[in-house]
């Protein structure tokens, strides 16, 4: 059964109109993200895959070390074009989220000033509290 249109439902009727159209529009931008994080990363693995059937095609053919030089670019481009993708959406994400803040909503929080005593005072013994456990045995007891 596909419960999409139930969840569509519930988001309609849980809240104020306006909270709905925000959550609704939150959704569609988090989809949006994640699609374009999905395109990012299956092109990097594409320019990733022509760096490795290069790195074959030389091993096996010794075409030279420029295309040794090539496919290694290839293999980093692809790299980094999987990673920006998923580095973005991260960053796209917060934006949405509403976690971001800016300077001028940070709080104004004033340095602490350090301790006068820079060691704190002696701990006790770890056996100090398992020896007062043991009692003393009574004169009635022998």
């Amino acid at each position: 059964m596909n419960l999409e249109a139930v969840g569509k439902l519930v988001v309609h009727h849980s809240g104020s109109p306006a909270e709905t159209q925000k959550r609704i529009a939150r959704s569609e931008a988090e989809q949006i993200i994640v699609r374009r994080m999905v395109n990012w990363v299956t092109w990097g693995m594409i320019v990733l895959g022509i760096g490795v059937a290069m790195l074959v095609v030389n091993k096996y053919f010794d075409v030279g070390r420029w295309f040794q030089l090539v496919s290694g670019c290839f293999l980093l481009g692809g790299t980094g074009i999987a990673a920006a993708g998923v580095l973005n959406s991260i960053r796209q994400g917060v934006n949405i989220s509403g976690m971001r803040s800016t300077p001028a909503e940070l709080p104004n929080h004033e340095p602490k000033s350090l301790p006068t005593k820079p060691f704190p005072e002696a701990l006790p013994s770890v056996t100090e509290r398992t020896t007062r456990l043991i009692e003393e045995p009574n004169a009635k007891d022998q």
